[in-house]
């Protein structure tokens, strides 16, 4: 027996059980007076960052609930203001109450780690909502804070039920023994079982004060499952059925999730909504035998609707996302501070299915032979910022993330960089370059580069050969200004590219999305090259390797692209200022698309594992998965 005392010391002392999952966290929302936003997209982005719509309700922490021209926000601790805040939508842009006229939510819960398949993140009794505290002790055990380990009342009445019953059917156990079986002993029904539970108890009693038992029983108790994961704890189990911390839970709230520890599984309101229901009215009851409740607030909280889905521990838009972070991050037990927007990460996640869909519903040959078309995204801000990623088309956790492994061929994404460097060595955006075969020694003979259409068009100005991504003027000009000048400017902004080959000059190197967002938010910088930062921990300042004239001119040149150039076709459909760059690689085996909108670049690579063709351009391929993105972001990312 004193074994066993020394396992309850253990584990009631930071040991055992009680390892801490990490939670990976998104980036705060922060809304600001005058920015466009309207009432449907507040109401979406607000519910992806955590928060729970309760309309028509007043809005408690973790809260919000629309109006008819706004939405009233309740963010609670870590929010600024942590006080209710009214979001007035009037002519196309947001107003927000109080005297700083910015609202910054706490961030999102995106990811976990697990423990052999268990989640379980520790609370502080402190931050646990009274009124949990309450409903828990009320329905599982009403003596909990007189008795010394074991209730008569229970012993007597379960003895009754199980004499009844003809074997054990019913434990009488109080919270104290319900502990001892969480922390040391297996789930078996048995006389000498609950005889040994019972003296566990007992010293558990002895030992500890009630208010450290009421903890240990708090953060360990087991509260179903969510894809495979076993929760444990009501931290855990207030997030996934209600999105928010259990200090935030309201009386209805508190009272469905004290229900769940008798029966998880059975009382789960999303698999089970008739039990679930009962099992609250159940512990709404005890609470009011008990004087904790009026008559009137238990008719009210029986009223309350339950939770309509589940919030997941590990969100699956954000699955290749979180393991990027938590791969970066440094070991320890503190939660994983990110930068990945949930609003720009599920615009990713649903654009690419999107895109997909709609590429293979055109194109007939892409779902032929071999794997699946597939895809890779990577959103980063000006300054370095990975705001969302997507590694495949499937998105689950653990697969192969392509946005930050994949190496392939980047193309005609190269070509910007090329002009870069003709700036630097004098030329201008608006003087000629001849647009006529061209050839070139390489070694072992000469390469002669042709345009994507077979034609020559004379003399074409620099601007030109950018935005229609022709390949001759382009080899031409980087012959003239120096293969050795083109290929510092490519190194510089990040690129890994070979010595003395001029196919480079056509982006015959390969790269990752990643990598090649962040060469082009290089030039949305003003030629700073960021360092990218997934963790808040990353940040680095950046380095100025383009002047900013450089960087400015050559963006001017791609804002043309969708206007006229090779990604012309988004000129009538695409709102808000856009720059953007479309790339293909030989026997069209990659298809890229590079959209920069202000402050954020967007990179999208389509193609297939096996390296075959797909048949697709840039213009045709990654640009209908960029779009699919670009249309399901929020106003505020994309004006």
């Amino acid at each position: 027996m004193l074994y066993g005392v020394s396992l309850v010391d253990g584990a009631l002392r930071g040991g055992g059980q009680r390892e801490i999952c990490r939670r990976v966290r998104g980036a705060p929302l922060v809304i600001r007076s005058g920015e466009p936003w309207s009432v449907p997209w507040l109401s979406s982005v607000l519910a992806l960052s955590g928060l729970q719509d309760v309309t028509p309700a007043a809005p408690l922490p973790g809260e919000f609930a629309r109006l008819a021209d706004g939405v009233v926000v309740h963010g609670g601790a870590g929010a600024v203001p942590a006080q209710p805040v009214t979001l007035r939508c009037r002519g196309g842009t947001v107003e927000v109450g109080g005297p700083l006229a910015t609202l910054q939510l706490p961030p999102a819960i995106v990811g976990t780690t697990d423990r052999a398949g268990v989640v379980h993140w520790p609370v502080d009794l402190a931050r646990v909502a009274p009124v949990l505290l309450t409903a828990v002790v009320d329905v599982e055990d009403r003596t909990f804070l007189s008795h010394a380990g074991l209730s008569l009342r229970g012993v007597v009445r379960a003895t009754w039920r199980n004499l009844r019953a003809g074997g054990v059917r019913e434990g009488g156990s109080t919270i104290t023994q319900q502990l001892a079986k969480i922390l040391l002993l297996r789930p078996v029904r048995s006389v000498p079982r609950k005889l040994l539970e019972a003296v566990l108890a007992t010293l558990i009693e002895y030992r500890y004060d009630k208010r450290t038992i009421l903890q240990a029983y708090l953060d360990r108790v087991y509260l179903g499952q969510d894809g495979g994961l076993e929760l444990r704890g009501v931290e855990a189990g207030a997030y996934r059925l209600f999105g928010k911390s259990a200090s935030h839970l309201r009386l209805e709230e508190a009272a469905l999730l004290a229900g769940l520890i008798a029966a998880p599984n059975r009382f789960d309101p999303f698999a089970f909504p008739d039990e679930a229901r009962r099992r609250r009215s159940v512990v709404l009851r005890a609470m009011e035998r008990e004087g904790h409740l009026t008559p009137a607030d238990r008719q009210q909280a029986e009223r309350a609707p339950l939770p309509r889905r589940p919030h997941r521990l590990r969100w699956p838009p954000a699955a290749a996302f979180v393991d990027l972070a938590l791969a970066r991050a440094a070991a320890g037990g503190a939660d994983v501070a990110t930068h990945l927007d949930p609003a720009v990460q599920a615009a990713v996640s649903d654009g690419c299915r999107a895109g997909l869909e709609r590429l293979e519903a055109r194109y007939s040959h892409l779902r032929r032979g071999g794997g699946p078309l597939q895809v890779a995204v990577a959103v980063v801000t000006a300054d370095g910022r990975v705001v969302a990623v997507a590694g495949g088309r499937e998105g689950r956790a653990g697969e192969f993330n392509r946005a930050a492994a994949a190496r392939r061929p980047v193309g005609s994404l190269a070509k910007p960089f090329v002009v870069a460097a003709a700036l630097l060595a004098g030329r201008g955006l608006d003087e000629e370059v001849e647009d006529a075969p061209v050839t070139v020694p390489v070694p072992g003979g000469a390469w002669s580069p042709q345009n994507n259409d077979g034609t020559f068009r004379g003399r074409v100005t620099v601007r030109d050969a950018l935005v229609h991504s022709l390949n001759v003027p382009m080899v031409r000009l980087g012959m003239e200004v120096s293969l050795p000048r083109v290929e510092a400017v490519l190194r510089q902004v990040g690129f890994t590219v070979p010595a003395g080959r001029p196919a480079v000059l056509l982006g015959a190197f390969e790269a990752t999305p990643l990598e090649v967002a962040r060469a082009y938010a290089t030039l949305l910088a003003g030629g700073v090259r960021p360092e990218l930062a997934v963790t808040v921990a990353d940040g680095k300042p950046g380095t100025q390797v383009l002047p900013p004239w450089v960087a400015g001119a050559v963006v001017e040149a791609l804002v043309d692209v969708p206007r006229r150039g090779t990604a012309a076709s988004l000129a009538s459909s695409v709102s808000g200022w856009l720059a953007a760059k479309t790339g293909t690689t030989d026997e069209r085996r990659d298809s890229w698309f590079v959209g920069l909108r202000r402050g954020l670049v967007a990179v999208v690579w389509v193609g297939f594992d096996d390296n075959r063709e797909t048949g697709l351009y840039g213009a045709t391929g990654a640009l209908a998965v960029w779009q699919e993105l670009d249309a399901r972001l929020p106003p505020i990312y994309r004006e």
